[in-house]
């Protein structure tokens, strides 16, 4: 008993070790917005439409909730990940995607069109492909997940370039998965309990007795 009583008190006063875990998140909402010809906000589409034809530019938008990774995380890395439901379409054999982070509120909105945020990706991917080609591009920057943590909700615009374009599978889409957020942190170590004046008075009782016992016996 006495044994048990000691390891209760010692493991009160050890820290758990911190742990990493990955986790993936599908966006809440998603959607095209475009300010050109007038301000257009499509939520309802089997695709999220991202594209660059001259001064028409459609950008990509996607509400993510962060609500199951703890406050005191460590962010390690974030990728960004969807599914096209076309292939990639360009002038040229690559197109532009440039990803933008920055606190959400939930929904998507025209004033998602350029809110400002932290550029996330500056890359390209290869044109063509076919429905059903998953991309993932890792971010470059985790700084604003990282500080989305304590409201829950992320936002990602997806922005493209040079006349090229991306059909992306939305929420709405019954044949392929939505986009995805890949979270890769680490738990912040549980604060150890100090322990009590009273649980160290017990340590040192039972250590006395326990000295006691072994002079009696000897």
């Amino acid at each position: 008993m006495k044994t048990q009583i000691l390891a209760a008190l010692l493991a009160l006063s050890i820290p758990t070790v911190a742990s990493a875990a990955t986790m993936t998140l599908g966006t809440i909402d998603d959607g095209s917005v475009r300010t050109f010809g007038g301000a257009v906000v499509d939520t309802v589409d089997t695709s999220v439409s991202v594209a660059q034809s001259g001064g028409n530019i459609t950008n990509g938008i996607f509400e993510f909730n962060l609500a199951a990774i703890d406050d005191t995380a460590t962010i390690n890395s974030v990728s960004f990940q969807w599914t096209n439901s076309r292939f990639v379409s360009n002038t040229g054999a690559l197109a532009a995607v440039d990803l933008f982070a920055y606190l959400g509120d939930g929904t998507v909105s025209i004033a998602d069109y350029d809110a400002a945020g932290d550029q996330v990706a500056d890359t390209s991917v290869a044109k063509g492909g076919s429905g059903g080609d998953v991309t993932t591009i890792a971010f470059t920057d985790v700084s604003m997940v990282t500080a989305a943590l304590l409201g829950d909700l992320l936002s990602v615009r997806f922005e493209t370039d040079s006349f090229a374009s991306f059909r992306v599978a939305s929420l709405e889409n019954t044949t392929w998965d939505a986009a995805r957020l890949v979270v890769d942190y680490t738990a912040a170590p549980v604060t150890a309990v100090p322990l009590p004046a009273s649980g160290l008075l017990l340590l040192g009782a039972l250590g006395g007795v326990a000295g006691l016992r072994r002079r009696k016996r000897a």
